[in-house]
């Protein structure tokens, strides 16, 4: 018998008695995993199988599902609408949060641009903290300098304050050494005034002139030691400690400005006349050239006779 016929009388059997084509696939199942795997391959791929096997299927759910009441199917229908209305809620709640989170997402990227100027901004903080840190280093540097200056300066300054000191105490010393020496300077001087109109009046009188010496004061410019009008002759002069060529001069040139000046000062013949405790060679020289009395001392280098002799 070919494999059609057997084919063939198997369908019948299938339509005739379809519990009989049942137990053989029990006993298939149960017997050989070969016809079990064929058994599958054809419910799975054949078009027909799979729609017979879903019909099968559908027949055996829609058993319970006509058992259940019309309140069941309401309720759960009501629970489904409630699960939709939550699950709507949810979806809304979602958008909600999506809408937040792109907003949080904007603040994110504002923040985040604020923080990296932050950042910016604090890196240039950073770096002229540092600057003022270098600078503060710098003039802390210089400072300690300056102290060490200030400090040396104050040593220099205490030294020049000893030293002040003792040049005040020298300059004091000297000051009472100039005093005492204008002093001596003066008394000196005065007894050289004195001393020459002493003398000059005492060779007059040997010469036969009564005159006394004195001072005279014509004005500030005209002050003269030694000033004696003995009628037929006048002299007038200077005393000096030491005299040279060119003190000659001078009090020779003031005699004549005073006849000159001042003639009713002057009777008869003008004598110039010095009076110096010391007299240079050069001095003595130019006395006899213009007719100048010279007294040194007690004696006479150039004398009133002399004098009188020259035209």
């Amino acid at each position: 018998m070919d494999v059609e016929t057997v084919k063939r009388i198997l369908r019948e059997i299938a339509t005739s008695d379809p519990a009989f084509i049942r137990d053989l696939f029990l006993d298939a199942l149960r017997s050989d995993g070969r016809v079990i795997e064929a058994i599958t391959e054809l419910l799975t791929k054949n078009p027909e199988a799979k729609l017979r096997l879903a019909e099968t299927i559908a027949g055996v759910i829609t058993v319970p599902l006509n058992v259940a009441t019309k309140e069941d199917i309401k309720r759960i229908e009501e629970r489904i609408i409630g699960v939709e209305n939550k699950v709507v809620g949810i979806e809304n709640r979602i958008t909600g949060l999506e809408n937040k989170t792109a907003g949080l997402d904007s603040k994110v990227i504002g923040l985040e641009s604020r923080m990296t100027s932050l950042e910016g901004r604090m890196t240039n903080l950073e770096n002229r903290m540092t600057g003022l840190e270098n600078r503060m280093t710098n003039l802390e540097s210089k400072v300690a300098n300056l102290d060490n200056r200030m400090t040396s300066l104050e040593g220099r300054v205490a030294k020049l304050e000893d030293e002040f000191k003792d040049l005040k105490n020298d300059v004091r010393g000297i000051k009472r050494n100039v005093k005492d020496i204008a002093t001596t300077l003066q008394r000196l001087t005065v007894d050289l005034e004195d001393s020459a109109r002493d003398w000059v009046s005492y060779f007059l009188r040997q010469r036969g002139y009564s005159c006394t010496a004195e001072r005279l004061w014509v004005n500030k410019s005209y002050e003269f030691d030694i000033y004696c009008n003995a009628g037929s002759i006048t002299v007038v002069g200077e005393a000096k400690v030491r005299i040279s060529a060119n003190i000659v001069s001078s009090v020779f040139n003031r005699v004549q400005g005073l006849q000159r000046g001042w003639p009713g000062k002057v009777s008869g013949r003008l004598v110039p006349v010095i009076y110096a405790l010391v007299v240079d060679p050069t001095a003595e020289q130019r006395a006899r050239e213009l007719g100048v009395w010279l007294i040194e001392s007690r004696r006479e280098r150039v004398t009133l006779e002399e004098v009188l002799q020259k035209t």
